[in-house]
């Protein structure tokens, strides 16, 4: 008997039907869809023990204010882990998994990220660094106020038995977590490194002068740089030995940093790429070493250190160099107790009187010559901005002295700052 027309045709629709029900018709190809690309390399902020990544919210208004898009701006949240006896190497690897799951590497315009931490986010970053092998996509990592040799509060804690959770115990001096972190290179891989610290140094557990202390920061001290105890003084823990930059910030305390203008504007110039490819700005900085004066009889003394820097537009010709004079731990010994008396306190001031030159190509660009006074250890002193072309070579020096006693004899005097050199690019 033949078939119908009408129910042949019924028959193929029917057999069509169950093919696709049942998946005989090939999938169509998967697309793949690339990530948008920032208009800057992001950044990612890691806060410290105890803390949540709300505290970098001022940090990143001053961020946006330099350029950045909210969108490039990363809050990493450990707070749920902190404190407590998770490990940093642990907390390290889920700062890993969030820079991986936030795909930063895909959307960032040269596929690297920058990273800015504060206290034992420090520590963590440089975990993640080396442990997590995130050298290969962090550009720069920036530290503030991080004990990266230690700290007599977790020192203490541990030793009395007051508090010392694991997190504590592994910022204690000698650790085996700040070895792993310090062992051969501190500056593991091809990540630039740099730190801010408000203690210079030498600043006084304990001052029996005043039965206070003269520390700014009050939680991160007493360790050297070389994981040594340093006694009754501040210590310089915060130093990353080998990094591009160890720079003190005025007098703050420990959350300070953060969010301190002079801090974050050098953090964003440091992280930016020299012609603005990747960052809001185009910008250099380089500075000399700090380093410490007398005057006679080593009565009035102060820290200083000298920067150069050149900022513009991102692929501009030209950019605005200048350079700054820091001053820093500013005041006198007191002989009858033996013992420092820093300006800022008791009406002590700090008067430095100063020349600055910024040099191109050994010729100079900018001059000033002055004197200021201020009831504070520490001050900035710049030059008027200048402008040079990309290939010029520019530097800073300085020469200044400083008075914080009644009588000038003991003033220091003749002292220099020089800034190192910087080239255009």
């Amino acid at each position: 008997m033949k078939t119908r027309p009408a129910l042949l045709m019924t028959l193929l629709t029917m057999g069509m039907t169950l093919a696709l029900a049942i998946g005989l018709t090939p999938a169509a190809p998967t697309v793949a869809h690339a990530e948008t690309k920032l208009d800057h390399r992001p950044i990612v902020f890691v806060h410290g023990y105890n803390s949540g990544p709300g505290v970098w919210n001022g940090t990143k208004d001053r961020a946006k204010t330099y350029g950045y898009n909210e969108n490039e701006l990363f809050a990493f949240d450990y707070s749920k882990f902190t404190p407590g006896d998770t490990t940093i190497l642990n907390i390290a690897a889920k700062l890993g998994a969030y820079i991986k799951d936030s795909k930063l590497t895909d959307k960032s315009p040269d596929g690297k990220i920058d990273i800015v931490a504060h206290s034992m986010g420090g520590l963590v970053s440089r975990a993640y660094l080396k442990q997590e092998l995130g050298h290969k996509i962090t550009s720069h990592l920036m530290t503030y106020g991080t004990p990266n040799h230690g700290t007599n509060l977790a020192d203490w804690g541990c030793g009395t038995g007051v508090k010392c959770d694991g997190q504590t115990g592994e910022m204690q001096r000698n650790s085996t977590v700040l070895q792993y972190l310090n062992q051969d290179d501190e500056t593991y891989g091809a990540t630039e490194y740099a730190t801010v610290r408000a203690n210079v140094g030498d600043e006084l557990i304990v001052n029996v002068a005043h039965a206070g202390t003269d520390l700014c920061d009050g939680m991160v001290f007493g360790e050297t740089e070389k994981g040594d105890d340093a006694g009754n003084y501040a210590g310089r823990t915060s130093v990353i030995n080998g990094a591009e930059l160890n720079l003190v910030s005025s007098c703050l305390a420990h959350d300070g940093l953060r969010n301190d203008p002079w801090v974050v504007e050098k953090t964003l110039q440091w992280i930016a790429d020299a012609d603005g490819a990747h960052t809001p700005k185009a910008a250099q900085i380089v500075c000399g070493p700090l380093a410490e004066h007398w005057g006679k009889d080593k009565w009035v003394a102060a820290y200083a250190q000298s920067c150069v820097t050149a900022t513009g537009a991102p692929k501009a010709k030209t950019k605005t160099v200048s350079t700054e004079l820091q001053i820093r731990g500013c005041g006198y010994y007191y002989s009858f107790a033996a013992t420092w008396w820093y300006a800022g306190r008791s009406d002590v001031t700090c008067e430095v009187a100063y020349e600055g030159t910024l040099l191109r190509k050994g010729s100079q660009l900018a001059h000033t010559k002055s004197s200021r006074s201020e009831n504070a250890r520490t001050m900035e002193i710049s030059t008027d901005g200048a402008t040079a072309s990309k290939g010029d070579t520019v530097s800073g020096t300085w020469t200044f002295g400083a008075h914080a006693y009644q009588d000038s004899e003991w003033d220091v005097k003749d002292a220099t700052a020089e800034t190192g050199t910087l080239t255009l690019s």
